[in-house]
């Protein structure tokens, strides 16, 4: 499975995902999250298009939680992640959802998956 694919079944079911961001200047390590939306962006000014996921890490490796402590809900590039696990032994997580997760957000007028 790919990671587009593990990614929509963990969307799908609820379930917590592990992975590693790779990318350059971010600290190299596993993240935990809770996985909400992947969609396509495209740039306002060059209209280059790119995957990407709403994640709301609650747990790992960060270069901003001093900033934004955990849970915190964060933008990922899909071609910056790998290593990417569901953790389905995990409870589900529930609404209430993040406060930060509008599933009516303009942005996700070309969703791939959300919650």
């Amino acid at each position: 499975m790919n990671v587009l694919d593990i990614l929509a079944k963990a969307i799908k079911n609820r379930h917590q995902i592990s992975f590693q961001y790779n990318k350059e200047g971010k600290t190299v390590g596993k993240r935990i999250g809770n996985p909400y939306a992947i969609f396509i962006f495209t740039a306002k000014n060059t209209r280059i298009q790119s995957t990407k996921v709403h994640i709301v890490q609650t747990s790992g490796v960060s270069d901003s939680a001093e900033i934004k402590p955990f849970p915190s809900f964060r933008t990922y590039n899909i071609e910056e992640l790998s290593e990417v696990q569901v953790l389905g032994q995990l409870p589900q997580f529930t609404q209430p959802f993040h406060e930060s997760y509008n599933p009516e957000w303009d942005g996700y007028k070309d969703v791939i998956a959300k919650v």
